[in-house]
């Protein structure tokens, strides 16, 4: 193309572009270099240029090639804005998606049905769901992947209450969900609670005779697991064809959380045994499941394991996990060595969890210790004192109970009331 001059022919130059720039076996680099040797580049080149960046490793560079075309005065199209909001996503810039929507006026595009999919995507990802709402509640005509988007977004960021609402007036607007709208509702089933919606889900997938996938398959079992449908959501597990290891993770989580401490270690060792690489999730469950189960050497090896033979670095839910087992065994001080080897700073639901140990096994000079971190993270929390009071006095210790209630009277602590949450009538 070079030698017979075709790579001036923009039509020819921009097909040779868009290989180099999205094909697996392309150049993004390559492409960058056709793209730089043509004069004047034509809208295509420019939106697949911005369209490779977004998903490139460095997606701010979708959002420069936008910016250099503004200055250029080259008119962006309906197809842009899809690809630059990608980018705003897998940035997680709520600045940039708020300018570009500012441009996405501008030019009238604000009530397209890509491009509002798009801007409703950017802003749930960043966490504004006010506005990904009211960019939903503006248009007048809204497609199922719009539908599935918001749902999407409220279920990603832990609004299951809205999920579940939005998904009720899709349905009365007479929209059929698909797989991707299913399997984000069955996670806000999951974690709102709402058992009776999950099941009449996995009957209109029976029903319709969806195919029971690794995606909607897993969002059954967590759904189940974490409801604690345990017999359910094991049938679901054993009826799927093939499982990934976020569907492993579902089923281990939810037997350790629900009190079945040897399946879900008899469910890990199967889990090895057919080689499925766990994750970092996957060790949280089988460390619950130790600490229910009091397995104080197992739960070691595992912990120890994940570095040494998974390459994965234990984080601060897994260091939380072997403390509370270690404390729960009376072993405090290897669990305070342990803390003291951490990386990170302990949060108050470790130190939390060795003030309980130190309360159970009597020991109060770890108390003491686990308290004073605990009041140097929350200087506030009446609670440490109260246990810490209860243990002096078990002890006999009446001039340390007259002291810390005295601190309780001057600093005005008061007991913080307890709360519950009651589903009836669904």
């Amino acid at each position: 193309m070079v030698v017979s001059a075709r790579i001036h022919d923009n039509y020819a130059a921009s097909r040779l572009l868009s290989f180099s720039a999205l094909s697996e076996s392309g150049n993004l680099n390559y492409a960058l270099k056709i793209f730089d040797y043509t004069p004047e580049p034509n809208s295509f080149m420019w939106n697949t240029m911005i369209r490779a960046h977004a998903s490139s490793p460095n997606p701010s560079e979708a959002v420069s090639l936008y910016v250099k075309m503004r200055r250029l005065c080259i008119v962006p199209g309906k197809h842009t804005f899809p690809f630059l909001l990608k980018a705003c996503s897998n940035l997680v810039s709520l600045e940039s998606c708020k300018q570009v929507h500012n441009h996405v006026l501008k030019f009238g595009l604000d009530l397209d049905l890509l491009v509002v999919n798009g801007l409703v995507r950017a802003y749930s990802v960043s966490s504004d769901l006010k506005c990904a709402r009211r960019v939903f509640d503006e248009m007048p005509e809204r497609n199922l992947s719009i539908w599935t988007t918001m749902i999407c977004g409220y279920a990603q960021n832990f609004c299951a209450n809205e999920a579940l609402e939005l998904f009720g007036q899709m349905i009365a607007d007479g929209f059929e969900p698909n797989g991707v709208t299913l399997s984000s509702v069955l996670s806000a089933c999951a974690r709102s609670g709402c058992l009776d919606l999950g099941e009449r889900i996995h009957v209109f997938m029976e029903q319709k005779g969806i195919e029971l996938g690794v995606i909607l398959g897993t969002a059954l079992v967590n759904m189940y697991a974490k409801n604690g449908a345990i017999l359910m959501a094991r049938k679901c597990f054993e009826s799927m064809v093939e499982r990934n290891t976020a569907t492993w993770n579902a089923m281990i989580c939810g037997l350790a959380s629900h009190g079945h401490a040897e399946e879900a270690l008899n469910l890990f060792q199967k889990l090895e045994r057919e080689q499925i690489v766990p994750n970092d999730i996957s060790f949280v469950g089988v460390l619950s499941a130790c600490r229910h189960a009091g397995l104080i050497d197992y739960g070691r090896e595992v912990f120890y394991s994940m570095k040494q033979v998974y390459g994965i670095e234990p984080k601060i839910e897994h260091y939380g996990c072997l403390v509370d087992l270690l404390g729960r065994g009376g072993k405090l001080l290897e669990a305070e060595e342990l803390i003291k080897g951490m990386t990170w700073q302990a949060d108050i639901v470790i130190w939390g969890a060795m003030l309980a140990a130190s309360k159970n096994h009597g020991d109060i000079d770890v108390a003491e210790r686990a308290v004073k971190e605990i009041l140097d993270l929350e200087p506030h929390n009446h609670g440490v004192y109260v246990v810490l009071s209860n243990m002096y006095a078990e002890a006999g210790r009446w001039e340390d109970v007259s002291r810390l209630r005295k601190v309780m009277k001057e600093d005005n602590l008061t007991k913080t009331p307890g709360w519950s949450h009651v589903d009836g009538d669904n």
